[in-house]
């Protein structure tokens, strides 16, 4: 962790852009700020509070272990309202808008978020939740947000006190539909504001996602979601189809649910994770609102969902695959989030016989995992994948007694059964997921927007070996005005934003800010290509923040994300890699005054380090492939592969050039070889995860997809 104790001190930079993003938004919107009303229409505002009546906690908490086997959590007590712009709230003018506002407090919650049984808004308006304060603003949700089921569910927002404005023109073409139907008291503790360390809900035998790598399910990670379904939390599945059209179908628990009106009002929750294996709290910024019923049947426990919108690329979902064939699973893995957690997985290397889990379920309906070998499952887990050997799910999970106490087994809805088991289409799956009736009973993983030459990903220089640390600065004097982290390798990239681990927050000047700029420079930043400032109050300490920059910025070669806090007395702890024992895997930089120095030329045993900063890169590779021939030019096997490839060139040639890409457009690789016909590459140095291989032969290009599997 990093300690920027200094007030920022200008240094001669081109600065292009200055962009100011104060929210933090938690699903998908457009951003802005709302509008501010007259100073005394303000004042008045402050004091007309709707407060929700006090409800007994202990009685809430009891109810749920009342049924030890079903796997969900109620997160949340339910006020059923009936609110809309007639009946509460007061209504202003101001810039050409008009304006409604409506302050709710619900006392000890943890977070608030409202449920709209009536949205549908004109062009031009706009829909703002934030705290009083307005240090964390959700929104503007807009026309764009307009769903054909005219619901929409409002991500929590921190603390037991928000403000609701709504801002329409006062030329718009329509006015808003708008019913705020529930609002949902967090006693949980789903999305805190303050210190996240302690809050980890889960038990201590579970295993972060990120911790284990033997399973291989890199991509399939990706594909796994908490879900938010009114009250309750769940996990749920992406699944790929027969069309391969990334049509967002989602699996989980019917139980979840409890009924298919529910979907409509239900957050899903992508990449909320621990980074890497540091075990610190992930971010939770990535949310889509609602999403329609497909099939649903109570007698398996499942219910498929169509998302409202498709994940965007930023969100860098996978299509997981599945497999309907009648057979038993082994060496089973599960991917889920146990009591709303960061996501964990678990390991089962036996065998799963079949199970009738209840009279509630269809007989022998269930795979029953006998016990894990890692990890559990727990409340919140409800709706998670079985994967099979093959990565491929297999099941959903239902329940069963299986905790960190219990080595009790586990039982998953069978995806066989729901496959055709019912001959109606509402009830079954194989409608929706082989819709063009190919017959196909197994289907592998996909993702769709690398298939599109569109993909994001996320890069970072931090490793998985690596410790979290703080910065000490005994051999220089504790003049820090600013760090930065350097990223190489790219011939071009498109930054949409990017993630900081953040230990500690101090707050004294009256708006305290953190800056994010984007450097070039091919020693040192040396050009800023744009700056963005958030609101340090927003910020969340013990975890990962991320910062969406709500356009991409563009650069070209070796850039640098620069982090500084310019208030007064503000300061900010940013986690980094423990010093490393080679000097060249440093990428850490610091600015003192108008010097840039790397982080190893400041430390007494002259040792390398990195940010726990990751860059969310986008769109990058479409120039890779010029011209595209599959199996003409080259054989690539083993693929997937470990410790090495071979590469095998088909035409008769004298030279050939091969190069090797992440799916961020990285160059990690590229060498030319002469008078031979085969490579041999040594991919040992590479991470688990898909690449591109590029072969040039007689100028023609051949892209093909190489798999590392890292075990």
């Amino acid at each position: 962790m990093l300690n920027i104790m200094t007030p920022y001190k200008p240094i001669l930079f081109v600065i292009l852009f200055i962009s100011f993003v104060f929210s933090v938004n938690a699903q998908l919107s457009s951003g802005g700020f709302p509008l501010e009303l007259p100073p005394l229409k303000s004042r008045a505002s402050e004091t007309k509070v709707m407060q929700m009546p006090a409800f007994k906690l202990d009685e809430k908490l009891l109810q749920q272990k009342l049924e030890p086997l079903e796997k969900s959590v109620k997160f949340a007590h339910s006020f059923e309202v009936e609110l809309t712009p007639d009946n509460s709230g007061e209504w202003f003018e101001a810039n050409g808008f008009k304006i409604w506002q409506l302050r709710l407090k619900s006392e000890g919650a943890l977070s608030v978020n409202l449920i709209f049984s009536k949205y549908y808004l004109p062009d031009g308006a706009r829909l703002f939740v934030s705290d009083p304060a307005k240090e964390v603003i959700l929104g503007a949700f807009t026309s764009k947000n307009n769903k054909p089921f005219k619901k929409l569910a409002i991500y929590p927002l921190p603390g037991d006190e928000l403000v609701l404005q709504y801002e329409e023109p006062v030329d718009a073409a329509f006015c808003a539909e708008l019913e705020i139907s529930k609002i949902n008291h967090d006693f949980l503790g789903v999305v805190p504001l303050k210190n996240r360390w302690k809050r980890r809900p889960s038990g201590d035998c579970n295993v972060d996602v990120n911790c284990e790598r033997e399973s291989g399910l890199i991509e399939q990670k990706r594909a796994v979601c908490r879900i938010l379904a009114d009250d309750e939390l769940g996990t749920a599945t992406l699944l790929n189809n027969t069309a391969a059209d990334g049509k967002p179908y989602m699996i989980s628990a019917f139980h979840v649910f409890d009924s298919t009106a529910v979907a409509q009002i239900t957050l899903f929750d992508f990449n909320y994770e621990s980074p890497f294996c540091t075990g610190i709290d992930g971010y939770d910024n990535q949310s889509i609102s609602g999403a329609e019923a497909k099939a649903a049947f109570d007698s398996l426990d499942f219910m498929l969902v169509e998302l409202s919108e498709m994940p965007p690329a930023s969100f860098a979902a996978y299509y997981a695959g599945w497999d309907a064939a009648t057979q038993l699973p082994s060496n089973s893995y599960t991917i889920h989030h146990p009591n709303g957690d960061t996501k964990k997985i678990s390991h089962d290397e036996g065998t799963c016989d079949s199970l009738s889990f209840s009279r509630n379920f269809l007989k022998f309906g269930h795979w029953e995992v006998h016990n894990w070998e890692s990890g559990t499952t727990e409340a919140g887990s409800s709706g998670a994948p079985l994967f099979d050997n093959n990565k491929r799910v297999v099941g959903t999970l239902s329940g069963g007694y299986a905790s960190c106490d219990n080595l009790s087994y586990d039982a998953f809805a069978r995806l066989d059964k729901m496959w055709n088991y019912k001959n109606d289409s509402t009830k079954q799956l194989k409608y929706w997921l082989d819709s063009e009736n190919k017959g196909t009973m197994q289907i592998d993983g996909f993702d769709y927007y690398a298939q599109r030459n569109e993909a994001c990903t996320v890069v970072s220089n931090f490793m998985t070996e690596d410790e979290l640390a703080v910065f000490s600065c005994s051999a220089v004097a504790c003049q820090v005005d600013e760090f930065a982290e350097r990223f190489m390798q790219f011939e071009r990239a498109s930054i949409s934003g990017v993630s900081l681990g953040i230990e500690r927050l101090v707050k004294k000047s009256l708006m305290p800010e953190l800056i994010i700029t984007v450097y070039t420079g091919e020693n040192e930043p040396s050009i800023a290509e744009k700056q963005f400032r958030f609101s340090l109050s927003s910020l969340t300490q013990k975890a990962m923040n991320y910062f969406d920059f709500g356009e991409g910025v563009d650069v070209n070669g070796t850039f640098y994300i620069g982090v500084s806090v310019p208030g007064e007395g503000d300061s900010v702890l940013v986690y980094h890699s423990k010093p490393r024992g080679l000097a060249g895997r440093n990428t850490m930089y610091l600015r003192s005054g108008q010097n840039w120095l790397k982080y190893e030329n400041v430390t007494e045993q002259a040792l390398g380090a990195s940010l726990l900063a990751q860059v969310n890169v986008c769109a990058t590779v479409a120039d890779i492939d010029s011209v595209y021939e599959p199996d003409k030019l080259i054989k690539l096997y083993p693929n997937p592969a470990n410790q090495y490839v071979i590469v095998e060139i088909i035409p008769d040639v004298n030279e050939f050039s091969l190069s090797v890409f992440d799916m961020a457009g990285r160059k990690m690789f590229s060498q030319q070889y002469r008078n031979r016909r085969y490579a041999d590459l040594d991919i040992d140095f590479l991470l688990p995860g898909i690449y591109l291989l590029n072969a040039n032969v007689n100028g023609k290009n051949e892209v093909k997809k190489l798999i590392i599997t890292g075990y």
